[in-house]
């Protein structure tokens, strides 16, 4: 017949300490578990995992105390220290796998580690990691496309195109149009495709504004 004290609860999940664990997490883990010791609540819930009664252990089953940590459902328990906590998301997300999105950090934590609110510590970290948000890829500002105002009067704006490389004719390969946004009427004055800005500006002088007066407005492509 074994005695009560021989008796030890054990957590229903395999156990395994991160061989991995930073030398600078495992000190200030060990630190901050010695501190909760230091008042007496580190020690009260290893007396509560190992050597409790039955009716308060029974809801104490996914945990463990081993090597001198404490084990939820066999991953290392975090105590509620944003210090410790930040170091264990830098070691995975900073220097191991090289700043992963917020779902695989959580991800390769968990397969190790585990504290309430992991998720949304993870997200906030992530969130604020310069790194991420300077390499993160955002979709272009679409600029909403503006049409062009009505215009009031004839010929107070035009639009102007080329159409180039036609057969010639009369010594000419190419032909300036010029249309009135608010009539419709097209002038066409016959052109060479290598026709200057000098030379379209004569164009302009000699078939539309000599005729029409100077727009105010002029659109091209």
């Amino acid at each position: 017949m074994l005695k009560p004290e021989q008796f030890h609860l054990r957590a229903l999940h395999n156990t395994a300490i991160p061989t991995g664990l930073d030398e600078d997490l495992w000190a200030s883990l060990i630190d901050v578990i010695a501190k909760d010791n230091s008042i007496g609540l580190g020690q009260k819930l290893k007396e509560l995992i190992t050597n409790g009664p039955r009716q308060v252990t029974k809801g104490l089953q996914d945990w463990n105390y081993e090597n001198g940590l404490f084990l939820h459902k066999g991953l290392v328990y975090i105590p509620d220290n944003k210090n410790v906590q930040r170091k264990v998301v830098q070691q995975f997300h900073d220097n191991i796998m090289g700043h992963p999105g917020q779902w695989k950090t959580v991800e390769l934590i968990i397969h190790e580690y585990w504290w309430p609110g992991i998720t949304e510590f993870v997200k906030a970290y992530i969130k604020g990691c310069t790194t991420c948000q300077t390499t993160k890829i955002k979709p272009p500002v679409k600029v909403p496309l503006k049409p062009n105002e009505i215009p009031l009067g004839i010929w107070e704006t035009i639009t102007m195109d080329f159409i180039i490389n036609l057969p010639i004719s009369n010594g000419y390969d190419s032909i300036l149009t010029i249309v009135n946004r608010h009539s419709k009427a097209i002038i066409l004055a016959p052109c060479h495709k290598t026709i200057t800005a000098k030379q379209t500006s004569q164009l302009l002088i000699d078939y539309v504004w000599k005729h029409t007066g100077f727009p105010l407005t002029i659109i091209l492509d």
